[in-house]
């Protein structure tokens, strides 16, 4: 007979706004660290009967579906947003019009930016999440499962990759500097493919 996964405690509204918020806090420290070339946080540990459940975000409350595809959108929108000005900087900078200690000085300015719009992003989300769970009690470890994995993933294959490619770029200019465009909308193009198998 093989054992059974506990299930899940039914949380209060304040335990459940209390783990939202301490997933959204994990999401903004991982960012910093990686960001900032940092080992990242440990990951974050559900309770007990949370991991291993499905990730099938589908049968989520419509607002909460509504909550993460906006913020889908507006990650999505920052991220191919900036790439007319990481183009130009990186043109300047391969044909020397622009020194190697300003370039740098730019490329940390947005990646501030993405910082500051991804908490900007994930305060938001975070709120809408507690009303919808308020709303919507029966459905608030299944939304407190879908926070964790869509700001993991945002954090992880989004931001992350983000940093990673600006790192390479000031290394190898005369290579990557054309490629901004299309590395960005591949960027987008991920995280809309993955977006859509979770949640529909």
């Amino acid at each position: 007979m093989t054992a059974q996964t506990p299930a899940a405690t039914q949380l209060t509204n304040d335990e459940f706004d209390d783990l939202i918020d301490r997933i959204n806090a994990h999401h903004q420290e991982t960012l910093a660290a990686i960001t900032a070339g940092q080992p990242k946080p440990a990951p974050f540990v559900l309770p007990e009967g949370f991991d291993g459940g499905s990730n099938d975000y589908t049968d989520l409350p419509q607002d909460s579906i509504d909550a993460f595809a906006t913020s889908r959108e507006n990650n999505a929108a920052h991220a191919n947003g900036q790439t007319g000005h990481i183009s130009s900087i990186s043109e300047d900078f391969k044909n020397q019009k622009m020194s190697g200690d300003a370039f740098d000085d730019q490329i940390d300015k947005q990646k501030k930016d993405n910082i500051d719009k991804f908490t900007d992003d994930q305060n938001a989300t975070a709120d809408k999440l507690k009303a919808s769970g308020h709303a919507h009690p029966e459905k608030q470890n299944r939304i407190v499962q879908a926070f964790k994995d869509a700001g993991e993933w945002i954090v992880n294959n989004l931001w992350g990759a983000v940093k990673d490619f600006f790192d390479k770029l000031a290394a190898q200019i005369e290579q990557w500097w054309n490629q901004v465009v299309n590395w960005f909308n591949g960027a987008v193009d991920s995280l809309k493919n993955w977006w859509h198998g979770l949640f529909g």
